[in-house]
C-alpha cells in the first residue's frame, strides 16, 4: 500500500475492485480468496486495508510491481529472503518479528530509518566510549505516501480487524493471519514506538480454528503498549496534508 501511494496514482480514497481474479502459475491459477470467501465489490483502498481484504492487496501488488514492494523492503532493513511471487502482498515470506518492528518504526518516524540494534552504547568504568551504535536517521521514504499509510492503519485500530488493539490514543498497526491459523499478527505504533506480537507453535502446527491476529496478537500488543507508555505523553501522527503529495 505505501508502494501505490509512493507512485502519486492512488490515494487512501482510490477505488480498488475487491472481486475474483485468477493469475497463471506455472501450470495451473492462482486464485486469492478473503478470509471471510466474500467479495465486497469496488471499495476505498482504505476500506480495502482497514478490513484486511487479500484480493485488493494483490491486484494492488500486481499494479505497482512486486519487485517494487521488495525494493522498499529492502529500504526498510528487511534481510529475510523475499521472492516475486503474485501471493507476496499476502505475506508469502518468512520475516522475523525484529524486521517487522523495524520496518513499520519507519513508518511511525515519517520515513526517517534507524538501523535496529539491542545496544545503544557501551562504555568502561571511566566513561570512555567503547561502542557508539546511537541511530542515525536517513529519510527514505517518501513522507507524504508514509502519512497517508499511517492514517490508513489508524483506521485498522479504530473500526477494522485491529479494534481489540485500541490503547486510548493515537495508535496505527495491523493485523496478519496466515492461511491454517499457523501464525498469526500484529504489528503497530505510536510516533514513539513500534512494536511486533508473533504467536504460533514452533513445531509449525495450527493453532485452533478461528485464530486471528486481531483475535490474538492484537489484545497481546494493547497490553503491552499500554504498560510500556505508561509515562510517555500522548502524541498525534502527522497528517499527509503536512507534506507535498508526489
Amino acid at each position: 500500500y505505501y508502494v501505490a501511494f509512493a507512485t502519486g496514482r492512488y490515494t487512501p480514497a482510490s477505488s480498488i475492485a475487491d472481486t475474483p481474479v485468477s493469475y497463471p502459475d506455472g501450470y495451473r491459477y492462482y486464485s486469492p480468496k478473503n478470509y471471510d470467501g466474500s467479495f465486497m465489490g469496488n471499495i476505498p483502498i482504505r476500506t480495502a486495508l482497514e478490513m484486511s481484504r487479500n484480493v485488493p492487496a494483490v491486484k494492488l501488488g500486481q499494479a505497482v510491481g512486486v519487485n517494487q514492494i521488495i525494493e522498499l523492503c529492502r529500504t526498510l532493513g528487511i534481510e529475510s529472503p523475499m521472492q516475486p511471487v503474485t501471493s507476496l502482498p499476502l505475506g508469502a515470506v518468512d520475516l522475523t518479528p525484529m524486521e517487522m518492528a523495524g520496518a513499520y518504526a519507519t513508518f511511525a518516524s515519517n520515513g526517517w530509518y534507524s538501523e535496529p540494534t539491542f545496544i545503544v552504547q557501551v562504555s568502561d568504568s571511566s566513561g570512555n566510549v567503547l561502542l557508539d551504535n546511537t541511530p542515525q536517521p536517513q529519510l527514505v521514504l517518501d513522507p507524504w505516501a508514509a502519512a497517508s499509510l499511517t492514517d490508513v492503519l489508524q483506521g485498522v485500530i479504530a473500526r477494522g480487524t485491529g479494534t481489540a488493539a485500541q490503547i486510548g490514543r493515537p495508535a496505527a498497526g495491523k493485523t496478519g493471519t496466515t492461511d491454517s491459523q499457523r501464525d498469526v499478527w500484529f504489528v503497530g505504533y505510536v510516533p514513539q514506538l513500534s512494536t511486533a506480537v508473533w504467536i504460533g507453535n514452533d513445531n509449525y502446527s495450527p493453532m485452533r480454528a478461528g485464530t486471528t491476529g486481531g483475535t490474538y496478537a492484537a489484545p497481546v500488543w494493547k497490553d503491552f503498549m499500554q504498560q510500556a507508555l505508561v509515562n510517555v505523553p500522548a502524541e498525534n501522527f502527522k497528517r499527509p496534508s503536512e507534506f507535498v503529495q508526489p
